[in-house]
C-alpha cells in the first residue's frame, strides 16, 4: 500500500466539485418564488430528486437537506363574477416545499479525505528481486494505451467523428494506434 499527496490532492479537489455542484442542484430543486419558477409541491418527488442528485454526484451521506412545507391559504370566490357578502367562498392551498438548509457532514468528509491517495500495488517479484520504490516506477512507467492516446489528443486537434460500423471502428483505432506510434 502506498499513499500518493499528488493523488490525494487530484482527489479531494474533485470532492468538492462534486460537492459544489451537488449543493447548486439541491437548492435548484426548490426555488425561490418567481415567474416560470415550478417547485415541487411533493414530499415524495422531492425526496426522489434529492437522492438522484446525491448519487448522480456520488456524495451519498456527505450532505444532508432539510425542507419545511409551505402551505398557503387563498380565498376564492365561487362562481364568475366579482364577489359579494353573500358570495360563497372556497379556500385554495398552494403547497410548496422550500429547502432550508443543506449542510455537509464533516465527519463523513473528513473520514473518507483520509482514504484518499491510497494505492495498492501487487506483484508475485521477491523483494530481493524488486523493491517496493522500483515497483511503484515500474507501475508507473507501464505502457498503456490510455496514456498514449492522450498525448497524441494534447499535440493535435482531434475533431469528434461518427462511425457506425464494425470495420470502420477497427479501422479508426488501427489509425489512431499507428499516429501514436509515429
Amino acid at each position: 500500500m502506498v499513499r500518493s499527496p499528488v493523488h490525494a490532492a487530484h482527489q479531494a479537489v474533485g470532492l468538492e466539485k462534486r460537492l459544489v455542484h451537488a449543493e447548486h442542484k439541491l437548492a435548484a430543486l426548490t426555488p425561490a418564488r418567481g415567474r416560470g419558477k415550478r417547485p415541487l409541491t411533493d414530499e415524495v418527488p422531492l425526496v426522489g430528486a434529492i437522492a438522484r442528485v446525491l448519487q448522480a454526484q456520488r456524495v451519498e451521506g456527505l450532505l444532508t437537506v432539510t425542507w419545511e412545507r409551505q402551505v398557503e391559504q387563498q380565498p376564492h370566490d365561487v362562481g364568475r363574477g366579482r364577489g359579494s357578502a353573500t358570495r360563497a367562498q372556497q379556500v385554495r392551498e398552494h403547497i410548496r416545499d422550500h429547502s432550508t438548509r443543506i449542510a455537509r457532514e464533516e465527519a463523513p468528509i473528513a473520514a473518507l479525505t483520509a482514504r484518499f491517495g491510497w494505492k495498492a500495488f501487487v506483484t508475485n517479484a521477491t523483494q530481493q528481486r524488486l523493491s517496493l520504490a522500483e515497483a511503484v516506477l515500474c507501475y508507473r512507467n507501464a505502457y498503456r494505451i490510455e496514456r498514449l492516446f492522450n498525448r497524441l489528443k494534447s499535440r493535435g486537434p482531434i475533431a469528434p467523428l461518427f462511425v457506425t460500423r464494425d470495420d470502420q471502428i477497427e479501422g479508426l483505432t488501427s489509425l489512431l494506434t499507428l499516429g501514436v506510434r509515429v
